[in-house]
């Protein structure tokens, strides 16, 4: 049985908050974890790792499952990581609307009105 999807509404309720959340803790993990700069020397050949690699981003699960009650999906991290904190948020919200929002329900149109019998 397929788990009941956000209605668009709720998505957009949420949105703000969620996505400060998700800043907020890559935000904590970067100043955590944060190493020299490397690769800065352009004739080195160190690797310069992502701003916000995919293994920081796959730490967001517990706070996307307790604001959305959804399993951030592994699947849905690029590979590679992000360029920037803003990068990341925007690209697991998307994956977010695209997964665990449903389709709005087309508009009840109101039934046709019958026309009224003409009167001799």
């Amino acid at each position: 049985m397929s788990k009941v999807k956000l209605s668009p509404q709720q998505f957009a309720d949420l949105s703000a908050s969620l996505k400060k959340r998700l800043a907020d803790e890559l935000t904590k993990q970067a100043a955590e974890c944060a190493l020299p700069e490397l690769g800065a020397n352009p004739n080195s050949d160190l690797w310069s790792p992502p701003t916000v690699d995919s293994k920081t981003v796959v730490k967001l699960s517990p706070i996307v499952k307790e604001m959305t009650s959804f399993r951030l999906d592994p699947k849905w991290i690029r590979k590679g990581g992000y360029s920037s904190i803003p990068e990341a948020v925007a690209d697991v919200m998307a994956r977010i609307a695209e997964h665990c929002v449903g389709v709005p329900l087309p508009a009840k149109s109101a039934p046709a009105k019958q026309p009224e019998p003409a009167h001799a």
